[in-house]
């Protein structure tokens, strides 16, 4: 059997509207011996100034390790 990373999170989304807005997909899974399901899906929708803070904080977090 291979011993390979499973992953737990499948993010998408979308942008739409004039102001720039987009849509932050999180769809966490959930592996189990029957199969992988989506045991929660979360959808956050951004304005550019909460797209980039979350991006700065998250390009942060990473340098910091």
């Amino acid at each position: 059997m291979e011993n390979k990373e499973t992953k737990r999170y499948v993010f998408g989304g979308f942008g739409f509207g004039k102001q720039g807005l987009v849509v932050l997909d999180i769809e966490i899974l959930n592996h189990t011996e029957t199969g992988t399901s989506y045991s929660t899906e979360i959808k956050l929708e951004l304005t550019p100034e909460e797209r980039v803070e979350l991006i700065t904080h998250l390009v942060k977090l990473g340098s910091e390790n």
